[in-house]
């Protein structure tokens, strides 16, 4: 299943769901204790730095480090088709990017710092949409941000 599915059911595997396991974790990233899907998105400073680098300008409003307000924002919010577009991708690739971060963190010790991190989620939604329809658009075109 993809990751930001996960994400949104809260099955990602984490140190909360492996303490239920008898293996409990704290956060490898900043040692909070309890390591969860909202402690990921977007509770923790690093991970709320790449998402505002990402979905700031998307939003109309600053984005908001609770993760049940963010997911309302985009499901409720009223943005032109564009933008919720570009809010999807962006919200799927950080999910995933974040994730993969976090494993490198765990298992490689490799620490990329937000603005890599972002980079990373920006060329991959860019990638994505280069191959759509899409591409031609001029909101999609210029410096690179998301929009």
């Amino acid at each position: 299943m993809h990751s930001s599915r996960l994400a949104i059911r809260d099955r990602l595997s984490t140190g909360h769901c492996t303490s239920s396991w008898s293996q409990p974790q704290c956060c490898i990233l900043c040692g909070e204790p309890d390591e969860t899907r909202d402690h990921f998105f977007f509770a923790w400073p690093y991970t709320f730095m790449v998402w505002l680098k990402l979905a700031e300008n998307l939003f109309g409003l600053e984005p908001n480090p609770d993760w049940e307000t963010a997911l309302s924002r985009l499901l409720t919010g009223s943005y032109d088709r564009l933008t919720f577009i570009l809010l999807r991708l962006a919200l799927q690739a950080t999910i995933y990017f974040i994730r993969r971060e976090r494993n490198e963190r765990k298992h490689n010790s490799n620490n990329k710092s937000v603005d890599q991190v972002a980079k990373l989620i920006n060329k991959s939604v860019r990638n994505r949409i280069s191959s759509t329809n899409y591409v031609l658009n001029p909101k999609l075109q210029g410096d690179d941000t998301l929009v």
